[in-house]
């Protein structure tokens, strides 16, 4: 049989994802229908579209194939129903299946544009689902075991191998471990992945890393949401590494308390870890408490502190926006970020994604006020602050990247076209803010500057709220 998987493209392509990594829920069930004697092609669409929805025509592959699975995160959950709803419409009888991390928090939702959709992890139930056997419309997948979970084949992605990023690397895609014994409340990992950490055999995951290698990659991205969350069994694997002496650079998203522990960062060092990506988020400590962080200021400066004396770069990686933020603890996190040590940083404006605490806890005050998947990027604000408007909130996501970045490397870190783009795209987001108020004032939402919205704390308000966005 012939089945294709798509990854949607996103609405915006102005920011800073541009290295073309795929997401592996296409890859990991692909591998395993391939392997299962099925043809797979897995379509990621900012490198080759699956359908032009101004021609409303699909790639030939799409047409042929049996069956069609779309994997979707929030912000392209729109893009995944577009082109799901154009399936069903042109091919009724071709079997679409949703999955991912936003279809798994809201199945309901995502059922109305799919034939089945698959909450939580696939693997277990990928094959019963495609080869027919399993015909349940929202079908529970279960945890798997890392080690049962083969290694990726890459050739299943179409044109991957031919993309290269801005810097002229190729990153191999690799994932060792699922799951995060940490709950912050704005992660949606533990919703799909659970707190119990899994980690693959450290064999097993240099049986991939050799495969890559040999496949000519020369630099690697570990997907793990926590790398090396189980310090001992980390130290087994890079050891290997070390042992196998390859020319490969990697990298992957570590807590600050990986920096405690100085035999792991020896080995962090000579294993060629060239980037540690560290969710810093604030350095105001009401804020880390907001997120359910379990992290100090101290553990932060810390961390940087190690990894650089190690020589690994650090990427530092902040949320602006928190229950207890306002303009000065954004400021003053802004500044961290400009003396911290950090090679690059990347700032996020607090989102809902669905599925986490954080969208519980908005929905239930009322405080989202946008509903559109296309803005839940980190990019956009979302929800209404206590301590700031979200026009303001809006430009200090502005100012942190021209504050950390020159312009010379902001235009080095995207395209000429990306950085206009962007730039563009917060415009228009704030010219949105703007008539925002304006509708609630005429709603008689907002009176004297205050909001009056159910459920929110209107004296936690700033008061010159509208004047805020009438600013420039």
């Amino acid at each position: 049989m012939k089945f294709a998987f798509i990854e949607p493209k996103p609405p915006f392509n102005a920011y800073f994802f541009l290295k073309k990594l795929p997401l592996l829920g296409n890859l990991f069930l692909g591998t395993m229908l391939k392997n299962a004697g099925h043809t797979v092609k897995i379509f990621k669409e900012n490198i080759i579209p699956a359908y032009n929805e101004k021609t409303d025509e699909f790639h030939p592959f799409i047409k042929e194939a049996d069956a069609v699975g779309i994997t979707t995160i929030t912000h392209t959950a729109n893009r995944a129903y577009q082109v799901a709803d154009a399936i069903k419409r042109q091919f009724p009888s071709k079997k679409v299946v949703l999955g991912g991390n936003h279809v798994s928090a809201l199945p309901e939702e995502a059922i109305q544009h799919a034939d089945q959709v698959v909450v939580g992890e696939g693997e277990n139930v990928v094959l019963d689902i495609f080869e027919g056997r399993n015909t349940d419309r929202i079908v529970n997948g279960s945890r798997v075991n890392m080690n049962d979970v083969p290694p990726l084949e890459l050739k299943l992605l179409q044109g991957y191998r031919l993309k290269k990023d801005r810097i002229n690397m190729r990153h191999a895609p690799i994932m060792a471990s699922r799951g995060c014994p940490y709950d912050c409340n704005f992660c949606s990992v533990t919703k799909m992945f659970g707190r119990k950490y899994r980690i693959k055999d450290a064999d097993l995951v240099m049986e991939e890393v050799m495969m890559r290698y040999n496949e000519g990659f020369r630099y690697a991205f570990f997907y793990d949401d926590n790398f090396a969350a189980n310090h001992e069994k980390t130290k087994i694997f890079l050891e290997k590494l070390i042992k196998a002496d390859l020319d490969l650079i990697w990298s992957s998203q570590f807590r600050v308390e990986v920096a405690k522990d100085k035999e792991l960062v020896d080995l962090l060092q000579r294993s060629k870890c060239g980037t540690a990506f560290i969710g810093v988020e604030s350095i105001n400590p009401k804020a880390l408490e907001d997120y359910n962080k379990r992290q100090s200021v101290e553990d932060v400066k810390n961390c940087i502190k190690i990894l650089n004396e190690a020589d690994i770069k650090v990427h530092s990686m902040y949320i602006l926006g928190a229950e207890s933020d306002d303009e000065d603890t954004i400021e003053e996190t802004i500044r961290f970020s400009r003396n911290s040590g950090s090679r690059t940083a990347q700032f996020s404006i607090l989102f809902p994604i669905p599925g986490t605490k954080l969208y519980g806890e908005m929905k239930e005050q009322n405080r989202i006020f946008i509903n559109d998947w296309n803005y839940y990027d980190g990019s956009h604000t979302i929800i209404l602050p206590k301590h700031i408007t979200p026009y303001r909130l809006q430009k200090k996501l502005i100012h942190a990247y021209k504050s950390f970045y020159s312009t010379t490397i902001l235009k080095w870190l995207m395209s000429r076209l990306g950085f206009f783009m962007w730039k563009l795209t917060n415009r228009k987001f704030l010219k949105y803010l703007r008539y925002f108020t304006r509708k609630l004032r005429k709603e008689g939402i907002i009176n004297n500057g205050i909001l009056t919205i159910k459920g929110l704390k209107t004296e936690l308000i700033p008061k010159k709220f509208s004047a805020a966005f009438s600013r420039k």
